[in-house]
């Protein structure tokens, strides 16, 4: 696995605090290729949160009646070695880590599909390698389409 990262930071746009790309595979497909790009890394995904099922779960109780995504999940893991170099960096930047990245249909766009991480925290140095990491995985999963 190459590094492709500098292919993929070129797709992003910048959206409020996060860097979106966008693919016309659908949910299921572009889910299914990000969880394939990071397993085969060996990287295990701790958490995987329902977004969307959350939202439309709590949606009546909010007043809100029109769904923004059809299918949203984010998929949370770490790799140790960038982890430590991380929080040995600074102890405090443990609230960067587990990693996320966001996979996601908007009601309103069906038939897009966005991969979405948090704009990287460039004033620790230690991020950098993380920020790459995530990068190559979004060019891997994008490149399945």
């Amino acid at each position: 696995m190459g590094s492709s990262w500098g292919q993929a930071e070129a797709l992003y746009r910048s959206e409020g605090p996060s860097w979106v790309f966008s693919t016309e595979s659908d949910f299921t497909n572009t889910r299914d290729n990000l969880v394939f790009a990071i397993e085969a890394r060996g990287l295990v995904i701790s958490y995987i949160s329902h977004a969307s099922a959350m939202l439309e779960r709590t949606a009546e109780a909010v007043g809100v009646t029109t769904p923004v995504y059809q299918d949203a999940e984010i998929l949370l893991f770490c790799k140790s070695d960038l982890s430590h170099a991380l929080v040995t960096a600074n102890p405090h930047n443990i609230t960067l880590c587990p990693y996320g990245i966001s996979v996601y249909t908007l009601t309103e766009q069906p038939s897009l599909s966005f991969i979405a991480i948090q704009k990287p925290y460039t004033a620790e140095p230690a991020t950098g390698p993380i920020t790459e990491l995530l990068l190559d995985i979004i060019a891997e999963a994008l490149d399945g389409f």
